[in-house]
């Protein structure tokens, strides 16, 4: 990584982390305030011609605004998720247990921010429809399933990358046997391969000794066969009688 690229990456992760620490400190304040503001006498009374209390309004008021915090700091939370799982050098099993970590940190946000929203804003809404509270807290089951199953599916691709990368952590990564295994059979054929080089060399001179062997052979037994011959001639002369 250059200079430059490491530059702007720290940058990055600067204004990620600077951005969700101002949401949730905003939302710290936000809650604070509300806080106060139920302490102040006269809230609890009802708001003239409904049955909702000046404190369910504010509280729903509060509610809403830290719902858009939730929403707005979601992808920044996912973001810091998979920085801080992040590594350059990084095997592909740990690339993808940071792109799932932030996408679960995604939608884990969503699903608080449905929860808080079910919860501020009950005392503004259900006494409005008296008789139907069943249908709030139906309507936000279902919202909140949706960033649930989200949240489960991640989570269940995320189990087999992760449970390979504990076992490297623990016994070591599983590449070291495979590369004993590929040298133990780079050597064998490498071995195979000199002898196969060596085979025809010997061959060669294994055919130039038998040759050299046969010529000796050949040579020894002509001089032998013309000292036979001679001697027989010798013979012949001598067993002839003397002519006068």
């Amino acid at each position: 990584m250059t200079e430059t690229e490491s530059t702007s990456t720290d940058a990055f992760d600067r204004d990620s982390v600077r951005s969700a620490s101002r949401i949730a400190i905003a939302a710290l304040a936000l809650v604070g305030v509300l806080s106060l503001f139920t302490l102040l006498p006269g809230v609890g009374r009802l708001v003239p011609l409904t049955p909702v209390t000046f404190a369910a309004v504010a509280s729903a008021a509060v509610t809403v605004a830290v719902v858009a915090l939730l929403a707005y700091a979601a992808p920044k939370v996912a973001s810091l998720t998979r920085a801080a799982l992040h590594r350059t050098d990084a095997a592909e099993r740990v690339e993808r247990i940071a792109e799932n970590g932030g996408a679960m940190a995604y939608w884990l946000v969503v699903l608080a921010a449905v929860l808080v929203a079910h919860r501020g804003l009950a005392g503004a809404i259900v006494p409005l429809i008296d008789g139907f509270a069943w249908a709030y807290d139906a309507a936000f089951l279902i919202a909140s399933f949706v960033p649930l199953v989200f949240v489960v599916a991640r989570l269940t691709v995320t189990v087999d990358p992760l449970s390979e990368h504990v076992a490297d952590r623990v016994t070591g990564p599983e590449s070291s046997g495979a590369d004993e295994d590929a040298g133990a059979d780079d050597s064998e054929t490498t071995a195979g391969s000199a002898d196969a080089d060596e085979s025809p060399a010997a061959t060669a001179e294994g055919d130039a000794t038998d040759s050299r062997t046969h010529w000796t052979e050949d040579r020894w037994n002509a001089d032998e066969a013309a000292h036979e011959g001679a001697d027989a001639d010798a013979d012949a002369s001598d067993d002839e009688p003397p002519t006068s």
